[in-house]
């Protein structure tokens, strides 16, 4: 934290939460001592009111906090903290490039409380095909100290994309992305802003969940956004019905062995719900669209996205796999999801193989060139 915020959280402790606090037992003291001196009970017990429910708010936030904190450092307990890059080790961005001036490079953007690892055996893939690509830890994921992130907005997120974006976009005249969950949003804004090559969507999330329709209310109000964000700064991740692991996949062995947020800073699901209401899919600009997800997903209905994409008049394909729940790149159907992507990145891919997941086209007029 930078050394003017330190001076502004101390002076906000020591003129306004202090004095509050000695005025709290101050009044209490006194009232306790005889209440009957007091003219004026009923004031006396309305300011009685307000301080007890300041003080208990203040205790609630702190419990909320405090437990948040225990929970990330005991999940994360088998990775390797970085304390001066305020990050995990494996959780760090991961590329690879030839050293030849290429013209094509894929971004790879990850999902919602994971991290760059998520993307490990793809990685791996890519590294062999000798294809291009960055994978970047997105801001506010993977940190070893979550204090940092409180404030996050979605503007952090778009601005890191497209920077990275145009980073790249001066040494390499393709550029393709592929996104899952969260990362799958990012790479539809990105594609609305500029042009794209590939753009593979893996469970998008562009639509709020079911457990968080009473988030997505109260962010299209700054005040009750900033007050919620205030007193419970970190929430669970929602439980699933039917999974056994910490994530919505069916191969559950797996998921122990990638970094996540099972409690997480609030202010992130409401910057990615604010961030949903900017997806404008008709904007986007891409040489193909492919929408990749597996047929047990119960964190994104995809049939729902599907079906508003076809309604926009989009053409796309689409690719169901039967043994994948939300994440098919950690989940039993990961091989061949792998093998999928790279035959599209070099171009190879032809006619669809329905003993891995089943295919559908829509429109198969021509998209907007990139």
């Amino acid at each position: 934290m930078p050394p003017i915020m330190r001076r502004i959280k101390f002076l906000h402790k020591v003129t306004i939460i202090v004095p509050l606090y000695l005025l709290l037992v101050a009044v209490i003291t006194i009232i306790a001592v005889d209440i009957e001196d007091f003219k004026n009970i009923h004031l006396v017990h309305i300011i009685l009111a307000i301080l007890l429910l300041y003080a208990t708010a203040h205790l609630i936030r702190a419990l909320i906090f405090f437990f948040g904190r225990w929970v990330v450092a005991h999940t994360a307990r088998n990775f390797t903290p970085e304390a001066q890059f305020n990050r995990y080790f494996e959780c760090k961005p991961i590329s690879h490039s030839s050293g030849k001036k290429r013209d094509h490079i894929v971004l790879l953007l990850h999902g919602f409380t994971t991290s760059p690892m998520e993307w490990d055996l793809l990685a791996e893939r890519l590294c062999e095909e000798n294809i291009d690509f960055h994978a970047p830890l997105i801001h506010g994921f993977g940190q070893v100290n979550p204090d940092q992130i409180l404030a996050i907005h979605k503007s952090d997120w778009f601005r890191q994309v497209v920077d990275i974006y145009d980073l790249f976009a001066g040494h390499y005249e393709k550029i393709s992305i592929i996104g899952h969950s969260m990362g799958g949003m990012l790479a539809c804004y990105l594609a609305q802003i500029r042009p794209v090559h590939e753009l593979v969507v893996s469970a998008p999330a562009l639509f709020p969940q079911k457990q968080h329709g009473f988030y997505s209310k109260i962010v299209k109000n700054r005040f009750a956004t900033n007050f919620v964000s205030w007193l419970i700064p970190m929430i669970p991740k929602p439980s699933r019905s039917g999974r056994s692991g910490p994530a919505d996949t069916l191969d559950t062995e797996t998921t122990y062995c990638y970094f996540q947020y099972l409690v997480a800073p609030i202010r992130l699901l409401f910057a990615m719900l604010q961030a949903q209401m900017n997806i404008k899919l008709e904007e986007m600009t891409c040489q193909r669209l492919t929408l990749l997800y597996g047929a047990h997903d119960i964190t994104v209905d995809n049939p729902v996205i599907e079906t508003f994409i076809n309604s926009l008049g989009l053409p796309f394909q689409r690719f169901r796999f039967e043994n994948s729940a939300h994440n098919i790149f950690t989940d039993f159907d990961r091989i061949y999801a792998i093998d999928l992507v790279i035959a599209l990145l070099k171009g190879t891919f032809d006619q669809p193989d329905s003993t891995y997941y089943d295919y559908k086209c829509y429109n198969t007029s021509p998209t907007k060139g990139a």
